[in-house]
Parts: structure tokens; C-alpha cells; sequence
């Protein structure tokens, strides 16, 4: 997954501990904030950006009073995220460089291995469900929802340590928790759809009053197949859904395009269904993203597409930063208000 990195300015220095403020509780987060003195208006605009990202995620102030962030990153924990931020951090001189926020906590003066956990408290299986590692969660009774992040595949790569791509940080701001439904190896997408959608209804049972189905590649697939077969979710977002590999690949790409209309046909009104397709995308055999909008005529689906957009091209590119800060925001808008707006209104 691709990284990103913001440098902002701090108005004035940081605290030390004994001025700090009480540690994000693991169960019931507030919003993390670096402790000190409030920021600028600039540096506060910024730190807000730096909350739409998915995890992991870290943010460092140094001595000089500027600030750096990174999200976005893979891995089993935050460790290369908090690395590369105070990486760049120390790259401006010698000075002192403080961690603040990694992932949705405040750790400022705190070792951030003893105030993280791995797993956060009482947040349970659900199902093939897992709780995003080192995430802080609110729970069924207190969370706005639930986001369910499937992952893409490669043959040969474990990718149940990718990362979330960053638009996903949108659904969490909202108070959403957010799971994962990881597959090491994905032999038997049905199955593992079957699967997503008993996860969907032990969700509802816990007390969950939203859930969402996200996922890119593979992983986006098996959302909307789980949909299709009765998940009890409010929406589903799908970036470059595909399973057969990529297209020079594939003896007859008509399988993979039946295949194809036959989830998008099988969709039924109820949740708010986004599906988005890039240019250049090698797994894309094309016309399905036509083949969603007559769909979603049809059946009385409330559905976006998001075809083509203009400045991303490839299959992985609802992982880069600008797609996340570009088309983020309308897409959250579709799936809690199911209303169309720019950019993503046809």
C-alpha cells in the first residue's frame, strides 16, 4: 500500500509528561490529539487530514516545532509507520523527536508498545473476523457501525498484513470500528462469501447497528458476493473487483465477465452499492461497469459507479492518497446518506 507524508507547523512546543493529558481508553476512543497547546489553524487543518487515513498510521512532532505524519503502511503492527515518521522527522537536523498518535492512540512520552495493544480489549472474533491489530475499538453498543476490510490477493504473497487503503479512514472518523476479514490463500471465494455474510449476521447480533463490506481486488468480490447472498449490510464498497487473474492470463475471459454480471446481477435493493473500475486495470476484461449501471436499473439497486476516473489508472489505485482525498468523502456520503455528490454524481 502506498504511504503518504504531510509536514505541518506546530504553534508552540510540546508539553512535557507531567503535563500530559489521560491516555485514549482502548474500549471508549476519543479523538487522538497531540498533547501541548493547541495548534495553528494550518496545523490544525493538516492533524485533521491526518485523521481521514487508515491504519497504520503515526504522527511525530519534533523540537523545532514541525510536525510529520505517515499512514497507510502494511505490516503485522505500526512499527514501520511510527519508523519512517520519525525517520522523517530527523531528517531535518538533529533534534528530538517526539511520537504523538500512532494509530488511534495518544501515546505522547509513553512507550508506545506498552500503551498499544495488539488486539484491543474485548473486541472478539467475529466469525472469520478479526479486529484491525493495534486499533482501538468502541464496540456494538457504542460504535456508529462496522467497516469489514477484505484484502486483495497475489498468488505467493500472504496479504493478511496489507493495509486498509486510506479511504477506509473515512468510515472509522465516523466512529465506525473497523474489522478485517483476512484469506492467506483464496481458493474458494464462495465459501469465503458464504462465510462473510454469517460474519455479517453475528455482527447484527452483537448489537451493530451499521455494517459496511469494503474490499479492493479479491476482496471486493467477496463483498459483494456475501451481498448477493443476503448479507445483512447497509452498503458495500467494491474497488476493481476481480478473481480470475489478470486478463493476457486468462484462457476465455468470457467466464470472467458471466461470472461477473451474474454477482452484479444477483445484488438486491437494500444497501448502498459502490463499484469502482480504473483504466489500464490488467485484471479488467471490460464492459462491467456498464453492465453494473443496467444492472442497477434493473433490479432498483442503489448503486454508484465510479468508472474511469480521470488521474488513476491501474488496479491498485483506490490505494493512492489522492483517490482517498479526492473521491473519500462522496464515497462515505453514498453509503450513510445515499445521496450522489461531486465527484461522484454521474
Amino acid at each position: 500500500m502506498r504511504w503518504l507524508i504531510a509536514t505541518l507547523v506546530l504553534t508552540a512546543w510540546i508539553t512535557t509528561a507531567e503535563a500530559q493529558a489521560p491516555a485514549q481508553p482502548t474500549r471508549q476512543p476519543t479523538t487522538p490529539q497531540p498533547v501541548g497547546q493547541p495548534l495553528n489553524t494550518e496545523a490544525a487543518r493538516l492533524f485533521n487530514d491526518f485523521q481521514n487515513f487508515a491504519p497504520h498510521r503515526a504522527f511525530v512532532v519534533g523540537a523545532d516545532g514541525k510536525a510529520s505524519w505517515w499512514a497507510g503502511v502494511s505490516g503485522p503492527d505500526p512499527a514501520g509507520a511510527i519508523a519512517s515518521a520519525m525517520k522523517r522527522c530527523e531528517e531535518r537536523g538533529s533534534q528530538v523527536c517526539t511520537l504523538h498518535v500512532v494509530n488511534n492512540y495518544t501515546v505522547t512520552h509513553q512507550d508506545w508498545r506498552q500503551l498499544v495493544p495488539a488486539r484491543a480489549a474485548d473486541a472478539p472474533n467475529i466469525g472469520r473476523l478479526r479486529p484491525q491489530p493495534y486499533w482501538s475499538m468502541r464496540g456494538p453498543q457504542l460504535a456508529a457501525g462496522l467497516i469489514v476490510w477484505s484484502h486483495g490477493y497475489m498468488a505467493g504473497k500472504n496479504a493478511t498484513d496489507s493495509a486498509p487503503q486510506s479511504w477506509v479512514g473515512r468510515f472509522t472518523r465516523l466512529g465506525y470500528d473497523l474489522y478485517r476479514f483476512d484469506r492467506e490463500w483464496i481458493s474458494d471465494w464462495a465459501s469465503d462469501a458464504t462465510a462473510l455474510a454469517a460474519a455479517v449476521g453475528k455482527a447484527r447480533e452483537m448489537g451493530y447497528r451499521r455494517v459496511v463490506l469494503a474490499g479492493q481486488s479479491a476482496g471486493a468480490w467477496v463483498s459483494l458476493a456475501a451481498a448477493m447472498r443476503g448479507a445483512k449490510v447497509d452498503g458495500v464498497i467494491s474497488i476493481a473487483a476481480a478473481h480470475h487473474g489478470t486478463v493476457d492470463k486468462m484462457r476465455d475471459t468470457t467466464r470472467a465477465r458471466s461470472e461477473w454480471q451474474q454477482v452484479i446481477k444477483g445484488l438486491k435493493p437494500g444497501p448502498a452499492i459502490v463499484v469502482v473500475n480504473f483504466a489500464d486495470d490488467t485484471y479488467d476484461v471490460g464492459g462491467r461497469m456498464a453492465d453494473a449501471k443496467a444492472a442497477f436499473i434493473a433490479s432498483g439497486v442503489t448503486g454508484l459507479v465510479i468508472d474511469d476516473p480521470d488521474g488513476f489508472k491501474g488496479h491498485g489505485a483506490g490505494a493512492e492518497s489522492g483517490f482517498a482525498r479526492k473521491f473519500g468523502p462522496c464515497i462515505v456520503a453514498f453509503v450513510e446518506t445515499r445521496k450522489k455528490q461531486v465527484p461522484c454524481g454521474d
